[in-house]
């Protein structure tokens, strides 16, 4: 049975993997590049922070901020983007 943890890394590792296929798909032209770059570096410090246990518990309160943001610029809205970051929070709060 995978670890919160090991689920948690699954789900940003997912998100990481999308966002990365969005970039190479849409640069140059791609409007929302710094945005996007931003999102991945955001992942990739949470997926460190896990790893060595240095992310803050959410308490069933705190939110990481990710879905809001990428629903700022994301398109169309239901984006498998959206979606993986929308279980990242729920997962986070529900289980860390």
């Amino acid at each position: 049975m995978e670890t919160k943890t090991e689920e948690f890394i699954k789900l940003i590792d997912k998100a990481l993997e999308i966002a990365e296929q969005i970039g190479r798909e849409k640069q140059p032209e791609f409007r929302y590049s710094e945005r996007l770059n931003n999102l991945i570096s955001a992942l990739q410090s949470i997926r460190s922070k896990t790893l060595i246990d240095k992310l803050e518990p959410s308490g069933g309160i705190s939110t990481l901020g990710l879905a809001r943001e990428v629903a700022d610029w994301i398109e169309p809205l239901d984006s498998p983007l959206l979606k993986t970051v929308g279980a990242i929070e729920e997962y986070y709060q529900k289980h860390l």
